[in-house]
């Protein structure tokens, strides 16, 4: 497979998008473009910048992920950034001789597994987010057999704190949280990965030199629930705060999520890529950093 020599990223402010841009190899140009740069949804300023940057491959880093606002208000927002933009770059990739990486989650699945999640596996998801990203993933997968879906799981990661809010930094919120109140009420039914941007960008890299197209899954090593994730939060951090663990029924989000959505990664590492690290290990680091 050829290498890319040049990449653009939309949605480039967002955890991943920045992750994947600083683990970029220093020989390729990558091309940065956030929301007010490029809509897209817009098929004919998706073309106009392919025309213009002449990217290999498009990172799609552009999403739509308030969960719950999904379910009320926000489906529409969900369905188009989600899908129809999803669906506009893969064809304008598809026809400018571009591959395009777009980036999905763990919530297309139902969580009533009890063992990791495989590509193939089925999918149901529960909710309008959840579902506006399956709708994602197919179309672009339909527009060409050498476009990549990754899905990820429980993102955390670097942020811009004068561009991003805390609120989708699990970790960043509990501490903030915890700083304030002393006292916070997490799911403790939820078991996942929690995956740090940084080394997710690592093996993306290392995904690209292989994989000539399809669904993968990628994230850290390891599960928890999110009860004890913000246990684990805390106690390295230093923060007293009492977490009180309650169901997500008890809990009453407006959007369904899955009670179990732990992603295998062992199609990943057969192409190559160097098992993440384990979560805590990734965490430790993350909040040593912040502190």
């Amino acid at each position: 497979m050829n290498s890319p020599r040049t990449i653009l990223i939309t949605g480039a402010r967002g955890q991943l998008a920045r992750a994947l841009a600083l683990a970029a190899p220093p020989q390729i140009k990558i091309v940065p473009l956030e929301h007010t740069d490029l809509d897209i949804c817009d098929a004919d300023a998706v073309r106009a910048a392919l025309e213009t940057h002449r990217p290999d491959w498009v990172f799609n880093g552009a999403a739509y992920n308030l969960v719950d606002k999904a379910e009320t208000e926000g489906a529409r927002a969900a369905l188009e950034i989600n899908a129809l933009g999803p669906a506009v770059l893969a064809a304008a990739c598809r026809d400018a001789g571009a591959r395009l990486v777009h980036f999905s989650t763990d919530f297309v699945f139902n969580g009533t597994k009890t063992s990791p999640y495989e590509e193939d596996d089925p999918t149901h998801p529960l909710g309008v987010y959840a579902a506006s990203k399956l709708c994602g993933e197919n179309v672009v997968l339909a527009a060409s057999p050498h476009h990549l879906v990754i899905r990820v799981c429980r993102l955390f990661g670097p942020v811009e704190a004068q561009t991003q809010k805390p609120g989708g930094n699990f970790p960043l919120l509990m501490l903030k949280l915890g700083r304030e109140r002393g006292k916070v009420r997490v799911v403790d039914d939820q078991i996942g990965s929690p995956s740090y941007t940084p080394d997710l960008a690592r093996g993306v890299w290392q995904l690209l030199k292989r994989a000539e197209g399809g669904v993968f899954h990628l994230s850290n090593d390891g599960e928890v629930s999110f009860a004890d994730y913000a246990q684990e939060i805390f106690h390295i951090a230093g923060v007293e705060c009492e977490v009180e663990c309650v169901s997500s029924a008890d809990y009453g989000a407006p959007a369904a999520r899955p009670l179990y959505s732990t992603l295998s990664n062992s199609k990943a590492h057969s192409f190559g890529v160097t098992p993440l690290r384990h979560w805590r290990e990734a965490l430790r680091e993350f909040l040593e950093s912040h502190s």
